[in-house]
């Protein structure tokens, strides 16, 4: 779904209007991604725990040559659903 398809559901929904419900969209994207760059977790009900998490440097060898070369240490967001939604996709 696209967010333009959202924001038409969304609004539909609430009786809002699409230009209401795509600054509260917005809004809402805007401190959502700010919590995650301060390095908390957001907990949306009914849907899951959005996070960021560190991977540390690590060693990996190419394939073909054996060389050996280091993987930079990361940050990966990570999504985990609720069990409600885990049991509807099974």
């Amino acid at each position: 779904m696209l967010q333009k398809e959202l924001i038409s559901r969304v609004a539909q929904s609430t009786g809002m209007t699409r230009t209401r419900t795509e600054e509260l969209l917005s809004a809402s994207v805007s401190v959502i991604t700010q919590a995650l760059l301060d390095g908390d977790s957001v907990q949306l009900m009914g849907l899951g725990n959005l996070s960021v998490k560190e991977k540390p440097a690590r060693k990996m060898s190419h394939p073909q040559t054996h060389e050996i070369t280091i993987v930079p240490a990361k940050k990966q967001l990570v999504f985990k659903p609720t069990n409600a939604i885990k049991e509807e996709l099974k």
